[in-house]
């Protein structure tokens, strides 16, 4: 893994996950850095009080509004095979689209 991308996780990860608020500029450094995504996880950011109601179960607890956590969900794909960027992002716009209800996030399993 390049410093160039240790950095970039260090300053813009949201949890101990590969998750980011940007997950598409996260992807173009990675891919640009010579790596990509072997898998993809699927997290739900929700309130506290209501994960009861929400796709995900347990998670993280968002450190800069502590009345929401990033909530882990059944969601995921580790079918990847040295998919193209162009491939992941399809795949990202197609879950996102399949839950416009939900506020969902993607973490990332990476291969160097």
């Amino acid at each position: 893994m390049t410093q160039q991308l240790k950095d970039y996780i260090e300053v813009n990860r949201l949890c101990s996950e590969l998750l980011f608020a940007d997950w598409n500029e996260f992807l173009e450094l990675l891919y640009d850095n010579g790596s990509y995504v072997e898998g993809v996880v699927w997290f739900e950011y929700v309130k506290v009080s209501e994960q009861k109601y929400s796709m995900g179960t347990g998670g993280y607890r968002d450190k800069n509004n502590p009345e929401y956590m990033y909530a882990e969900t059944l969601i995921y794909n580790t079918d990847f095979n040295n998919n193209s960027l162009f491939e992941i992002k399809e795949y990202i716009e197609s879950i996102l689209e399949k839950y416009p209800r939900n506020l969902l996030l993607p973490s990332f399993c990476i291969k160097e």
